[in-house]
């Protein structure tokens, strides 16, 4: 918050009241994602100003440790975990596209749920331009350190959600 206000006071922008607008978890982290985009974009650093510049990329190394805190990388535990995974998607023509090289898969925290160890995805974030990330809807089988490694994550996360709701 200290880089956006500082960086608001030097070039005016709609973030700050973006940020500070947010009522929930969900729409804070949307809010900073469209921040990180704008900070890497013209349309925050459309100016020749290197104080603007440099709390851009400021904003932008902090809000790599925010999306560790709301995107978990899932990586396939063996060839046959990335089969299955491959034939739970195979249905839904947006979610094939999901996966990365490797079978890897970025999901969002907030946007997925774990049921023993079935996880619901429902936002993805995939290798191109994409800010927003992408809404789906499937279901994937998890190993039980995968699903340890959702489950502490989400801990982390929900600690946070409770900060931003109480602000």
């Amino acid at each position: 918050m200290q880089s956006l206000e500082a960086l608001h006071r030097l070039e005016p922008n709609r973030f700050l009241a973006m940020v500070r607008k947010a009522g929930t978890p969900a729409e804070w982290y949307d809010a900073v994602l469209a921040l990180r985009y704008a900070a890497n974009s013209r349309e925050l650093r459309d100016t020749g100003d290197d104080r603007v510049h440099q709390l851009c990329e400021d904003i932008l190394r902090q809000v790599r440790h925010i999306d560790d805190i709301f995107r978990m990388t899932l990586v396939p535990a063996s060839a046959r975990q990335r089969r299955d995974w491959d034939l739970s998607v195979a249905r839904d023509p947006l979610a094939k596209y999901a996966f990365r090289d490797g079978g890897t898969l970025e999901i969002s925290l907030l946007d997925s749920s774990l049921a023993g160890s079935t996880l619901h995805v429902q936002r993805v974030w995939d290798h191109v331009c994409n800010f927003g990330g992408s809404w789906t809807g499937f279901y994937i089988t998890l190993d039980p350190t995968q699903a340890a490694d959702w489950q502490a994550r989400r801990t982390r996360l929900h600690n946070l959600e409770h900060a931003i709701e109480t602000r």
